[in-house]
């Protein structure tokens, strides 16, 4: 499975099992909290309640954005 992960192309199949790789699995390959950050899937921004059910598909667009604070 190939994504768009914040503009670059992303070859998750060997991470990827069975077609079952949602937000939630994304965000935890790459070492991720979810309270952390917010994510964009297919320009479209969903509840972080979602992030376990929303699966993946080939060519989807994520973006994940970290704020950042400071003074």
């Amino acid at each position: 499975m190939k994504l768009q992960l914040n503009g670059s192309l992303v070859d998750l199949s060997e991470s990827a099992s069975a077609g079952a790789f949602t937000i939630s699995a994304l965000l935890a390959l790459h070492k991720i909290r979810p309270e952390t950050v917010v994510v964009e899937h297919n320009r479209i921004v969903p509840p972080k309640s979602s992030y376990d059910s929303i699966k993946l598909r080939d060519g989807d667009q994520i973006e994940i954005v970290k704020f950042m604070g400071g003074g």
